[in-house]
């Protein structure tokens, strides 16, 4: 019993969890727009660097750029898989893992992840990110953000080669709009480059790199979607195992291509000489070292965000991001150094319209914008699709489905009787509940947070 004297303390202090929660959500959308711009705007500074480099033969180490992407690569791989760590302390945490197993245990099923079924998923990453870091080498930042978006389009052809799976009208405009906006984008950069001194073709293999990158990364969502299903796995596992994997993946790569020769001090890439220049270099530990907290973060924040927030909220921050990214860009070159960043150019208009239609496609593609004359009246009778955010990485979008199928409970949004949309007035008046034991009128939250909120309400009564 509650003493009557307490009462209103307690009143005061539910009257801020509103404004409590509100905060907390400002603070993942701030968080998430940093970090994620941040692994971008790294990423380049870093290619941008010079370190001092190991002699080579008999002549002295000098400096050069720290073009190592694959070492890069490596990085990015280790921040992941540190989320492993996370996920096996939160586990043996007692209070956690109650509540965590039991809510598992019945919602997801009791059917472990095998260790191996992520080697396929994160072989895809590898190739996909590796690819896609030595493209950065060649295009700016932003334009390297904004190519990423090509993502959509083979992740749509995929579900429907692989997955057997229907695309409606509004995906094919959103595709449209999509590929319109890249050509535009990639247009714009190989224009701006035969106008200025830089090397001839290095735009247009950047851009190509990129887009090719984008397949793996196409593979890799189709690959987890087919081999994850059914299995009790969350996205903080799907993370880390995969992060593990491709480190793995990694090490042997790179110990490869120490053997072949090339044009860094001799080999393809040199491994001693990146990581001199790494400890020679305190710009580059700086670096370094705070890319791989924000890898290991940024996943960690995405996740959150696509448990919380709804579909429309994480379409806007994957559109914001490209924005920061460019603004920061312009503003490194202009009001630091133009040793850093992008200028603007006489075809910069042309990538602001590609980006436009960039942002118009993803829009598009996942319904937040529905378009006049076009039938929706099919996709908000049928289970969710899984929101494609065009420049997230394959595991956090993920983290916005949790398997598909009939074994999985009401939170999920892969459930076939889940609610429909985010959020969606119920399109009968009232829904009932699977076990019909209650009815709903008005809209559903359909957040991962408030899909749980509603099992719970489903489960007590």
């Amino acid at each position: 019993l509650v003493e009557p004297a307490n009462l209103p303390t307690i009143f005061a202090v539910e009257s801020l969890l509103p404004a409590m929660r509100l905060l907390g959500t400002l603070f993942l959308v701030l968080a998430m727009l940093i970090l994620g711009s941040y692994n971008t705007i790294n990423s380049k500074l870093m290619y941008q660097t010079s370190c001092p480099t190991l002699p080579l033969g008999h002549l002295p180490g000098g400096y050069h750029l720290f073009n190592k992407p694959w070492l890069t690569n490596l990085m990015m791989f280790g921040g992941e898989a540190t989320l492993l760590l996370v996920f096996y302390l939160r586990r043996s945490s007692k209070r956690s893992s109650a509540h965590d197993d039991k809510l598992q245990e019945s919602l997801l099923g009791l059917r472990k992840a095998p260790a191996y079924i992520f080697a396929l998923p994160a072989s895809c990453d590898v190739l996909g990110t590796g690819i896609s870091a030595v493209a950065m080498m060649f295009i700016d930042a932003a334009v390297w953000q904004m190519m990423r978006g090509a993502v959509i389009v083979f992740s749509a052809m995929f579900t429907v080669i692989f997955l057997r799976r229907r695309l409606y009208v509004y995906h094919w405009l959103g595709i449209i709009f999509t590929v319109f906006g890249l050509f535009l984008i990639g247009a714009s950069a190989i224009l701006d480059e035969t106008a200025t001194a830089k090397a001839r073709g290095n735009a247009s293999a950047g851009i190509a790199l990129v887009i090719l990158a984008q397949v793996f990364a196409a593979f890799q969502f189709t690959f987890e979607e087919h081999l994850l299903t059914g299995y009790a796995v969350s996205s903080m596992q799907t993370v880390g195992m995969e992060g593990v994997w491709g480190c793995a993946y990694m090490v042997v790569i790179l110990a490869i291509m120490t053997t072949i020769s090339g044009s860094d001090h001799g080999v393809y890439e040199s491994i001693p000489d990146g990581l001199h220049m790494i400890s020679g270099s305190g710009v580059m530990q700086l670096l370094v070292s705070t890319y791989m907290a924000s890898i290991a973060f940024y996943n960690f924040v995405g996740m959150q965000v696509c448990r919380k927030l709804s579909a429309v909220t994480r379409c806007l921050i994957d559109c914001m991001r490209t924005a920061v990214v460019w603004g920061f860009q312009l503003a490194l070159y202009y009001g630091v150094s133009s040793k850093y960043g992008s200028a603007w150019t006489s075809h910069s208009w042309l990538q602001l319209v590609g980006f436009g239609l960039l942002v118009l496609g993803t829009l598009v593609y996942n319904s937040v914008i529905r378009l006049p004359a076009i039938d929706y009246r099919r996709m908000n009778l049928e289970a969710p699709r899984q929101l494609m955010q065009a420049t997230w990485s394959p595991t956090v979008n993920r983290a916005a489905a949790w398997g598909w199928g009939p074994q999985f409970g009401l939170h999920s949004p892969r459930n076939p009787e889940s609610p429909p949309a985010s959020p969606l007035a119920a399109p009968f008046g009232t829904v009932k509940s699977p076990d019909g034991s209650m009815e709903t009128s008005g809209t559903y939250d359909m957040t991962m947070q408030g899909m749980e909120d509603l099992h719970a309400t489903v489960s007590k009564s």
